[in-house]
């Protein structure tokens, strides 16, 4: 009998990451990315999430996602689902001490696939379409502004530009690898090889 097939479901935050990882062989699974705005609206990601499971109940899951909707654990409680560790995505990209220390800072994180997207996320997903509003915002929440470089594309300067320019404040570039990233990868799918070792016993 062959072992279920493994599908990634994943937050479209990490869409370029982990195809990146897959190119390198690094990620052998079928990968399934929903709409990173989801973020915005827990209980709509909760049932898109729920509908691709129930959809593949026959298949494993591995759940790239931070505890992004309030059932997240209830999730993992089924038999073919696994989640990688990590209370958001940058935790899980920068592992545990860095952003930690980031958040410790007061600093606000920009990944890739969000930073392409800011005005739409700022302007319309946050309303905050007033430059002067969005930079009381800012930096009455945060101190640092910081863009996280994970590889996956050049790193994008001129939309670092607008965005210091629009709240008024620098953004710093983090240079980092994929190896949290994959690390955490690794860790989950162990999960299944416990499983299928102690459903042997």
């Amino acid at each position: 009998m062959t072992d279920k097939k493994i599908t990634c479901l994943a937050c479209g935050v990490f869409r370029m990451e982990i195809e990146a990882l897959a190119r390198q062989g690094k990620l052998d699974c079928d990968i399934t990315t929903l709409e990173s705005m989801l973020h915005m609206k827990p209980a709509k990601l909760e049932q898109k999430m729920g509908r691709v499971i129930e959809a593949g109940q026959n298949d494993k899951f591995l759940i790239l996602y931070g505890d992004c909707h309030p059932h997240m654990r209830e999730m993992q409680d089924r038999g073919n689902v696994v989640k990688v560790a990590g209370i958001n995505c940058c935790e899980i990209l920068l592992g545990m001490e860095t952003y930690r220390k980031l958040q410790k800072d007061q600093a606000f994180i920009f990944l890739p696939e969000w930073t392409l997207r800011w005005r739409e996320i700022f302007t319309h997903e946050l309303r905050l379409e007033n430059p002067e509003v969005a930079q009381t915002f800012m930096k009455e929440y945060s101190k640092r502004l910081v863009y996280v470089d994970t590889g996956v594309m050049p790193v994008p300067d001129k939309t670092l530009q607008d965005i210091s320019e629009f709240f008024d404040m620098p953004v710093e570039t983090l240079h980092i690898s994929l190896e949290n990233l994959q690390q955490g990868i690794d860790n989950a799918l162990q999960k299944f090889t416990r499983h299928n070792q102690n459903g042997k016993k």
